[in-house]
């Protein structure tokens, strides 16, 4: 079959979405299917390293006079679809990463509308929100399949879905909960952890909404009880929320333990997770089965997380979106840093593995355009 994935940002790889993508266009092609990505915007995050593909099977999405400027792109760069509409008219599947990029393709008899996570729970009612929340129904609607990533997307689609439901669900007829997963032969455990004072690693591009202010105040109530360090490895994608950040940091006396170390190529990142003692996902919002998250406990690093969203899907140790909590919860698992190791790491391994999810993901395909031959 051919299969066209169209999304805002693949190659070069800097966040969860663009590694998934990979994925994603790895399995189709080693499943014998022909596998081409549609991309708004190319990033300036490092390059992906061993990730398979490149150049060759990336397209561009061609621009519009609403998405020549980068403000706006996410938004604005799918009306550009309209442009290659003879091209995907001569593929077998569309797969549309978020609602919006499932708009300008519905016209297509097979779609597959993919939920990275909710993205309207930062205002919850909200008129920008509710319209948010509206486009996703639409989609989720006009889809042939779904394939969500959390069990809260379809809560907010009015599905009978709880947290913590066995993944690799089909929910109801081509609705789907196929959490994030990683390949544990990559992200696995290695080695002695060093010594010295607790590093808590904090692997998040800093955005508002993924909380990094929530980890450096934690940080200075942990330190009240241990004398620990914080690596926050991710893009500085929102230059004033950075600034915000550091400032936060001198405020609380913890500047000089709290390292902005950039992004990291994603090759790289098993050796961040295994030079941690602890990793943190702190996200007030927007947020999936955290391919980070996925990945710490992967490489033998227990895992704490905000108890939102997509969150609660994931073995890690929940903590409310308070930095009180946060820090509370920081200490209770690095006190029983081995214990937790091992139990995060063999749910991982026997729920959120690539080749589970490699699976589903060709069962989903190949039932999406039985069904859109049926029509």
């Amino acid at each position: 079959m051919r299969v066209a994935q169209v999304t805002y940002s693949y190659r070069p790889i800097v966040g969860g979405a663009d590694v998934y993508a990979a994925e994603l266009h790895r399995t189709l092609t080693e499943a014998g299917h022909e596998s081409v990505v549609y991309q708004a915007a190319r990033g300036s995050g490092p390059h992906p390293g061993p990730l398979p593909g490149g150049e060759g099977e990336t397209r561009t999405i061609p621009p519009t006079v609403l998405s020549h400027s980068r403000r706006g792109l996410f938004w604005t760069a799918p009306l550009g679809l309209a442009k290659v509409r003879d091209e995907l008219a001569r593929l077998d599947v569309l797969i549309a990463h978020y609602p919006n990029y499932h708009r300008p393709i519905r016209w297509h008899p097979c779609t597959i509308l993919l939920s990275h996570g909710v993205w309207w729970d930062d205002r919850p009612g909200a008129l920008r929100s509710r319209l948010k929340r509206r486009l996703a129904r639409e989609a989720y609607l006009q889809a042939t399949a779904v394939v969500a990533n959390d069990t809260f997307f379809l809560r907010e689609m009015g599905l009978d879905a709880r947290p913590g439901l066995a993944p690799h669900t089909e929910v109801e007829p081509g609705r789907w909960y196929v959490p994030n997963a990683v390949d544990t032969g990559l992200f696995s455990p290695e080695g002695e952890l060093r010594s010295g004072p607790p590093v808590i690693l904090v692997p998040r591009n800093l955005y508002r909404n993924r909380g990094v202010h929530l980890a450096v105040e934690a940080l200075a109530l942990v330190r009240r009880e241990l004398d620990a360090r914080m690596r926050i490895v991710g893009a500085l994608s929102q230059p004033g929320y950075v600034t915000e950040c550091q400032a936060l940091a001198a405020r609380l006396g913890v500047a000089e333990v709290v390292e902005f170390a950039g992004p990291r190529p994603w090759h790289q990142m098993p050796g961040e997770y295994r030079a941690a003692h602890l990793s943190l996902v702190p996200s007030l919002c927007g947020e999936g089965t955290s391919l980070s998250a996925l990945e710490s406990m992967a490489c033998g690093t227990p895992c704490v997380a905000t108890r939102v969203a997509g969150l609660m899907d994931l073995p890690a140790v929940l903590a409310d979106p308070r930095p009180d909590a946060i820090a509370q919860a920081c200490l209770e698992a690095l006190a029983r840093r081995d214990e937790l190791a091992a139990r995060q790491l063999g749910a991982v391994r026997s729920g959120f593995g690539l080749k589970r999810w490699r699976e589903s993901w060709l069962l989903v395909i190949e039932q999406a355009v039985a069904s859109s031959r049926r029509v």
